[in-house]
């Protein structure tokens, strides 16, 4: 069933599936991206993975992709919803496969950084080892609260030891 927004002229699909949100993603035509991007977080966490690897590839593409990713990881961060945002840091984590594309791996760490909490902190701290994202997981853990984080990053000696703690005050309030 098809309605449109009012005021806005789109059309917006009332109960959009993972895979039309996808297809309009990777479709050719500018506003079924963009409907896509605005609806992505009516389907959520269950679009991560399809989301990450289409971070490769056509740069539109990417674009659309990236976008869509980053509102669905952010809607699941949000305040009393603490299952989605686990949810969502779980997915990120398998976005940071060697296998998928450096650009999905990248974008992944980022949001972790910005949303994830001390359970992110093994994942991310193993991946200090790989040369091709070691400085994306340095710069997602030094963004996250707690002394978990700063003690991966001091036992690698790749982060600031030293950082006060607070230095990120907004993201103490993670749990």
């Amino acid at each position: 069933m098809k309605g449109t927004i009012t005021g806005t002229g789109q059309q917006i699909v009332r109960n959009p599936t993972a895979a039309s949100l996808m297809a309009d993603i990777r479709s050719g035509d500018r506003a079924l991206r963009h409907r896509a991007i605005v609806q992505s977080t009516l389907i959520g966490t269950p679009l991560i993975a399809d989301l990450g690897r289409a971070l490769g590839g056509d740069p539109a593409i990417v674009r659309a992709a990236q976008e869509a990713l980053r509102r669905v990881v952010h809607h699941a961060a949000r305040p009393l919803a603490a299952s989605e945002r686990r949810t969502a840091c779980r997915e990120l984590l398998k976005l940071t496969d060697p296998a998928l594309p450096r650009a999905a791996r990248v974008e992944a760490l980022s949001l972790l950084g910005c949303v994830g909490n001390a359970d992110v902190v093994p994942g991310l701290a193993g991946l200090l080892k790989d040369p091709d994202v070691a400085e994306e997981a340095r710069m997602a853990l030094a963004r996250l609260p707690g002394s978990a984080a700063r003690r991966a990053l001091a036992a690698t000696r790749t982060g600031f030891a030293n950082e006060p703690a607070g230095r990120y005050p907004a993201a103490s309030s993670r749990s």
